[in-house]
């Protein structure tokens, strides 16, 4: 990947001097006493299902499938390859952002990056392996404790396991231990800061106003913060209970502010004055100019974000006598000689405090009137609870089990990252014998609803404004899944849960308790084994499926069964068997379901007891399907499946949707001939009309607008074929005459994509003048068709192939290769 050529400035200046005929190195001190470090706090919430381990489509996040992925390409991909601009706008050099800043990544969102964006999470190990050469061995990445949970807010226990959490996850993938740790929020403690040094966390980072007192050495007079500011420029050293200590640095927050809420990013210049600015001219102590924010700000919420990172960046590497640093390497060279005492249950989002994870503290996103947060209180006190349950219903059953709940549960986390893999090697370690199945599955479960139960404490839970919203919900769904595993064990569980919860009202009219929501919108979403079965019964209708093959995270066999087809109606009967890799749960099931047609169906569930009963059943079903007689087939599938049925509102939302698609689809093929003759039949009477100056009809209308519409879709195919869309331009302008507009944000996807894929060839075909010749002409399309084409990652592919040319013996840049250049605004240098 090109990088930009930042100069390294030496930690030391050697001098040397002849004395007496004889060489001597001087080392002297550092020269040095400006230091710049700029922290990104990367993060997203757990959003994936819990009974699937997937993230299902998330409709906000549209066009992107999921907010994952959205951050993700709005944010964590360009910060691995910020563009740098030169004068006349052209890209002239390429940045990995996180080689240059401090950073943590939230393990959630790193644990998704591993599986959906594999190169970006790659170029952030990189990037960290690289600052670890750049800076004596100290790498930009900081760990984070596990799921961002408000750590003041959580149980001693659960402490110690998020942070043991937050380094094995960190240890496995940077492959170091952690020199610092963030905390969520930065909600602080002095049991936190306890636990961090207790795992040899060395550091944290924390807002001015979390300090309450300092003094400049050992000895002095403490100062408090409510009558002198501290100095946020130098370390402090915080003294712990048995004797532990742990640095603090806190951050500047007026450029931090600025970043988040003053657009200060809108120039790089601005960033980097602003920085330099914050430098005190007297004294020659060395000083850190060290900001904090969400690394979100750096693209997502900040669009080009990343690009005014990259020049600040640039920048100041070329800057005299100032070094770019991370938190590691600056306090090995200046340890902390001041000291400070902490706010407790302080943090940098909520100026009360806590209150924004537990109270109406009036902090929110959007003041609304009429609005309140009072709903905070009641969802934690219920959360609450069902911990405090769960953990007597973990520690009860486990007994005999495990040699120790509470290590076995510290560990549990390299189960989770070997993907379940590592079973038998994990109970080897923690159990205190050789388990049998039930009790494997058992002891699995119990793990799974105590990994659940510390989900649902993640903080962004609260952070918005009505227990409504998805992230409310999100949690709200982890605690339905430590309910359905600790039910059997605790019988009054849901129903003190759900008394305390119905406290949360929500402000949304017309105003349900959290109980209500929990009903309608959370237990609808439970899965067990027999509805991944009724899933996969369902979904053949539309789709093969194998005899064998995984859903996510259960793997499936379907066994003997029958399929019969009878006018519209189709009747299915097999046995199946479903297996889950996370609790290695496993039941045989025999599955009958009869489609009317549609998406009207339903299927019938229960578990298989003999290859006899399973075959006088299904001889019996097929009989009475031949008869014909929907009446009787359905009184018969009610007497050999007693109790509710699974239907289309049952399936997992993603298939559902995707079901509902696919049925409409059908339909709307069946009536489009009838559209097709209709506007082609009236299509001149049409034009005379409008010749006249009198209105086109409505029903001419709707049929062009069908018609047309379906042609452009025939067209953007093309484009996914991988062909040029001919007809593109005359289709737009016939569109245009009787004014309807296609969706051409759609073609410029497509369009963006099929570029793309093309610059991708070029290295392999670099004297090949067809590819460069077929990008133009994309780009003369959108250009003649006005249609607005975003090209960055065009322009980054583009700039890294021509790299990567020129760094081949006797390659050439082509001259259509330079004229691609120019079309795409990339500098290409001959030297």
């Amino acid at each position: 990947m090109g990088r930009a050529s930042f100069p390294r400035i030496a930690p030391r200046v050697v001098l040397r001097e002849r004395i007496a005929g004889t060489d001597y190195g001087v080392y002297m001190t550092p020269l040095l006493t400006r230091y710049v470090c700029i922290h990104g706090h990367f993060y997203q919430p757990p959003r994936e299902n819990p009974w699937l381990e997937e993230i299902e489509v998330q409709e906000s996040a549209h066009p992107w499938h999921d907010w994952n992925q959205r951050v993700t390409d709005e944010c964590y991909t360009p910060n691995t390859q910020a563009r740098i601009l030169d004068d006349r706008g052209w890209l002239s050099d390429i940045v990995n952002n996180y080689e240059y800043i401090s950073f943590n990544f939230g393990p959630t969102i790193l644990s998704w990056l591993e599986e959906h964006a594999a190169e970006t999470y790659h170029a952030i190990l990189e990037a960290d392996a690289l600052s670890r050469e750049r800076r004596s061995g100290h790498g930009n990445a900081l760990a984070q404790v596990y799921n961002h949970m408000i750590m003041p807010l959580a149980s001693t226990r659960d402490k110690i396991t998020q942070t043991a959490w937050g380094i094995e996850d960190f240890q496995r993938r940077f492959g170091r231990d952690p020199e610092g740790m963030w905390l969520p929020e930065t909600a602080v403690d002095s049991e936190t800061l306890s636990v961090l040094a207790q795992f040899g966390i060395r550091f944290t980072i924390l807002s001015p106003r979390q300090a309450a007192n300092f003094r400049v050495s050992a000895g002095r007079e403490w100062v408090s913060c409510g009558s002198q500011s501290i100095d946020p420029t130098r370390p402090y050293l915080c003294h712990l209970a048995r004797g532990r200590t742990i640095t603090l640095f806190f951050y500047e927050p007026s450029i931090s502010q600025a970043i988040a809420f003053e657009k200060l990013l809108d120039s790089g210049e601005a960033l980097k004055n602003r920085l330099l600015e914050k430098f005190s001219h007297s004294g020659s102590e060395p000083q850190l100019v060290h900001i904090a924010t969400d690394g979100e700000s750096y693209g997502h919420h900040h669009p080009f974000g990343e690009m005014a990172l990259a020049y600040a960046l640039n920048r100041l590497n070329q800057e005299p006598d100032l070094r770019v640093t991370n938190y590691g390497e600056f306090l090995e060279e200046h340890p902390p000689s001041a000291e400070v005492e902490i706010v407790e249950n302080s943090s940098w989002s909520c100026v009360h405090g806590l209150g924004r994870w537990s109270e109406d503290c009036g902090c929110c996103l959007e003041p609304r009137p009429g609005w309140n947060q009072k709903w905070r209180a009641p969802l934690r006190e219920s959360l609450n609870l069902l911990r405090d349950r769960a953990d007597m219903v973990y520690v009860k059953k486990s007994s005999g089990l495990l040699k120790n709940p509470w290590a076995a549960r510290d560990s549990y986390v390299r189960l989770v990252l070997d993907h379940h893999t590592a079973v038998s090697e994990y109970l080897k370690e923690h159990a205190v014998r050789p388990l049998t199945n039930a009790e494997r599955v058992l002891v699995l479960s119990l793990l799974e609803m105590e990994r659940h139960r510390m989900l649902m404490f993640t903080s962004c839970g609260w952070f918005f404004d009505d227990i409504s919203g998805i992230e409310a919900l999100q949690i709200l769904r982890y605690a339905a899944r430590v309910l359905q595993i600790a039910r059997p064990f605790d019988a009054s569980l849901e129903s003190d849960f759900l008394s305390v919860l119905s406290r949360a009202r929500s402000n949304v009219k017309p105003h349900p308790g959290g109980d209500e929501i929990f009903k309608r919108r959370i237990l609808p979403q439970v899965t067990d084994l027999a509805k991944v079965a009724a899933h996969v019964t369902v979904s053949s209708v539309f789709e093969d499926v194998p005899l064998q093959g995984t859903v996510f995270c259960y793997e499936i066999k379907l066994k003997n069964g029958v399929r019969e087809e009878i006018g519209e109606k189709l009747l299915s009967i097999r046995r199946m068997s479903v297996f889950s890799k996370v609790t290695t749960e496993s039941k045989e099931f025999i599955v009958a379901m009869l489609h009317f047609g549609g998406v009207d169906f339903r299927c019938s569930v229960k578990g298989f007891s003999s290859i006899k009963t399973f075959e006088a059943m299904k001889k019996d079903l097929v009989e009475c399907c031949s008869r014909q007689s929907t009446t009787e087939l359905v009184r018969k599938l009610d007497s050999y499946f007693p109790g509710d049925y699974f239907s289309l509102s049952d399936l997992f939302f993603e298939r559902r949707s995707w079901i509902v698609v696919t049925s409409t689809r059908k339909m709307y093929e069946e009536q489009a001939g009838l559209f097709e003759a209709f506007y082609r039949k009236t299509k001149e009477f049409a034009l005379l009309i409008r010749e006249t100056g009198a209105p086109v009809p409505d029903t001419f209308l709707a049929s062009a607008r069908f018609v047309l519409n379906r042609r452009f879709l025939r067209e953007l195919e093309k484009l996914s074929a991988g062909s040029f869309p001919d007809e593109l331009e005359s289709l737009l302008e016939e569109a245009g005459f009787w004014k309807i507009h296609p969706d051409i944000s759609a073609a410029e996807k497509l369009i963006r994509s099929r570029i793309l894929d093309l610059v991708g060839h070029i290295e392999e075909n670099a004297e090949d003048e067809t590819i460069p010749a077929e990008i133009i002409r994309f780009l003369d399309l959108c250009r003649d068709l006005e249609i607005p084409i975003q090209l960055a990652q065009a322009q980054i592919s583009f700039f890294l192939t021509i790299r990567a040319i020129q760094a081949q013996d006797g390659a050439k840049i082509t001259e259509r290769l330079r004229k691609l250049g120019e079309r795409l605004a990339v500098k290409i240098n001959e030297d």
